[in-house]
């Protein structure tokens, strides 16, 4: 035995410890690795002297003749396991100092020491450890690289529009100031345009209005539906489907101040970076105008900005009544109602219509179809008061005289709170539409309550938006771009990749992932036939997740998706004429939800045209539903106290 050997052997310990709720002969050591000191002390399997509570009992004798005779049968094994871990250990921190690997020492020592130790099992422990830190310094180079290779901050340069002179014309201000009539007027001279809108409704309101009232030959394309009239040379269209490879001579986005949406914005920075037109006009609210300055002089674009005025005077009345019950015996006709959700929506419908009134209803489920005609019955004259939800904040261009909150709080999925200024001023702001009525516009609450907090925010100045952060979400060329770095197909951690990863620079641009499609991306990940092109695509789908029958669908498309059939029209119910409200609104938006996919999956949704030819008649139904006296809601309330009403609580 050499002296080397002699000092490891004189060094060796046997010592008791407990471990698991046992008690253990182990084996320990001081050793010196790579210029470090560490106390290995552990046990094996075949050292356990009993369990916890049966040891206390034994006496010092007993304990100690147990110990002694577990030394004799298994010391040597003990002694050769310590030294085996020993060598692993040894092994596993030369290969961590080899590779850069950074373990956690100090949490290492003390478990190495703290008599814890199974030294049978030291050996796969530290092989998944060493496992875990390589995949772990993997994900760092991959985000460092990542961040050399998406920096947000060239995001500009990715689109065409960046290689020709453009402009921006801001028209801003309130409702009824003209700012949509004067995009409009500036298309009717283009020699080729598009107008950019956040709702099918306004493209589809945009395209009737540039065909009818301006003259104009426009063609429809939404993700949904497409209109293409022979020789049109402009195009409405909803923002997500800009097409940034077509050079056109004016670019109109409508509702600018959507830029801050938390869910959408990204569609209107991806539209103010990539438009290619020669003039991109940017209409909105006052409220956008520090962000437009801002994107401008990041973009080194000049910018016009045109400031408009109220063509309609507009006011704050007086509450209806002292209780919201007796506040509908005072309704008139050009009222509209505003609720905030389609159970409220259906109820206070109900309720006007049973003391006579003749009643249009409009809220966020129904189609763009059935809106239109719902709003055209209020226009003509054939429905005194439309009820709705904030589905008419934006671009609505109804003859209302006077717009009554029955509400001030709204419920997104949070508990309610109270509306934004900007929100309220701007549902307020479509009563007196300009060339609609002579009378002056009136903004009220149903009762005091209300209206106290109604004739607060009327006056309440609308927050700036922010100069910085705009949304930036991942498109194809992105995702792409991250599988072939990281050599992952998978979705969602593609998704979390970016957005955890991309290169913010000063933040001017940041990453933004929906919530609903990283959720969707987990469910598509599961799939594993599915191409990342096809699980892109289902993960944008507009289809609510929170709607359990619409969601369910959308499982069973992806579902044949995967196993590569034909997605064919077998979700309709029976029969149109026996469907309830709620069945046909639903029919419509799978059916709305089918033709959007169509047009990006050809191959896989082959019933395009019956889908065409079974919208019409189901559109028909909700809105038979909805011209009908029957009831459509659910009731409920208490007496006194309608269903649809929600007290202001102090």
């Amino acid at each position: 035995m050499n002296d080397q050997q002699d000092k490891s052997r004189q060094a060796l310990r046997f010592a008791r410890t407990i471990s698991g709720s046992r008690v253990w002969l182990a084996a320990g050591r001081r050793v010196a690795i790579l210029g470090d000191e560490f106390r290995i002390f552990g046990y094996i399997a075949d050292s356990c002297l009993g369990q916890e509570a049966h040891w206390r009992r034994r006496t010092g004798e007993v304990r100690d003749a147990l110990e002694q005779r577990m030394l004799q049968e298994q010391g040597a094994r003990l002694e050769q396991a310590l030294e085996s871990a020993i060598t692993e250990i040894t092994a596993y921190l030369e290969a961590c100092r080899a590779e850069g690997l950074e373990p956690n020492l100090r949490k290492l020592r003390e478990f190495w020491s703290c008599g814890d130790l199974d030294l049978g099992s030291v050996g796969k422990g530290l092989a998944q450890s060493l496992h875990d830190l390589r995949a772990r310094q993997r994900q760092r180079d991959l985000a460092e690289q990542i961040g050399r290779s998406l920096k947000l901050s060239d995001y500009p340069d990715t689109f065409p529009a960046r290689r020709r002179a453009r402009k921006l014309i801001a028209v801003l201000g309130p409702t009824n100031s003209g700012k949509t009539h004067d995009a409009f007027e500036r298309l009717v001279t283009a020699s080729s345009g598009v107008y950019l809108g956040p709702l099918r409704l306004l493209a589809l309101e945009a395209f009737t209005r540039l065909n009818e009232e301006f003259g104009v030959s426009a063609s429809l394309i939404t993700g949904e539906e497409r209109r293409i009239v022979e020789g049109s040379r402009v195009t409405a269209s909803t923002i997500e489907m800009l097409d940034p490879g077509t050079e056109i001579d004016v670019a109109v986005i409508d509702e600018i101040q959507m830029l801050s949406d938390p869910d959408r914005g990204w569609a209107w920075t991806q539209a103010v970076v990539g438009a290619n037109a020669r003039e991109v006009w940017l209409v909105g609210a006052l409220s956008a105008e520090p962000a437009i300055v801002a994107l401008a002089a990041r973009l080194g674009l000049p910018l016009e900005i045109r400031r408009k005025a109220r063509k309609h005077p507009l006011s704050v009345g007086q509450p209806l009544a002292n209780d919201a019950a007796g506040a509908l015996r005072r309704a008139r006709p050009g009222d509209a109602f505003i609720v905030f959700s389609r159970r409220d929506a259906l109820n206070l419908r109900d309720d006007l219509l049973a003391l006579g009134k003749s009643v249009a209803c409009i809220y966020g489920a129904l189609s763009p179809e059935v809106r239109e005609r719902e709003a055209h019955r209020f226009a003509g004259g054939d429905a005194d008061i439309l009820v709705a939800t904030d589905a008419i904040g934006m671009g609505l261009n109804l003859p209302i005289q006077r717009v009554v909150f029955t509400a001030v709080q709204k419920y997104d999925g949070t508990p309610r709170d109270t509306l934004s200024p900007s929100l309220l001023q701007q549902i307020g702001g479509r009563a007196g539409r300009f060339g609609h009525q002579e009378e002056e516009g009136l903004v009220v609450g149903l009762t005091p309550a209300e209206h106290k907090v109604v004739t607060s925010l009327m006056k309440a100045p609308q927050p700036p938006l922010e100069t910085m952060g705009f949304q930036i979400t991942p498109g194809s060329a992105y995702l792409e771009q991250l599988a072939d770095m990281s050599g992952d197909t998978r979705l969602e951690a593609l998704l979390s990749l970016f957005q955890l990863h991309a290169d913010c620079g000063d933040c001017f641009f940041r990453p933004h992932v929906p919530e609903e499609q990283l959720a969707r991306a987990g469910q598509l990940d599961r799939m594993k036939k599915l191409s990342l092109h096809l699980k892109h695509v289902f993960s944008m789908a507009p289809m609510a997740a929170q709607n359990e029958t619409i969601d369910g669908v959308w499982r069973g498309w992806a579902y044949a998706a995967n196993q590569g059939k034909s997605i064919r029209l077998d979700f309709l119910p029976d029969s149109p004429r026996r469907a309830s409200l709620e069945e046909a609104e639903t029919t419509v938006r799978l059916l709305a939800a089918y033709r959007w996919f169509a047009y990006r999956l050809p191959e896989l949704f082959v019933d395009l045209e019956l889908a065409d030819m079974h919208l019409a008649p189901w559109i028909s139904v909700v809105d038979g539903h909805l011209r009908s006296r029957y009831r459509q809601g659910v009731g409920g309330g208490r007496k006194g106290v309608p269903s649809w009403y929600w007290p202001v609580r102090h």
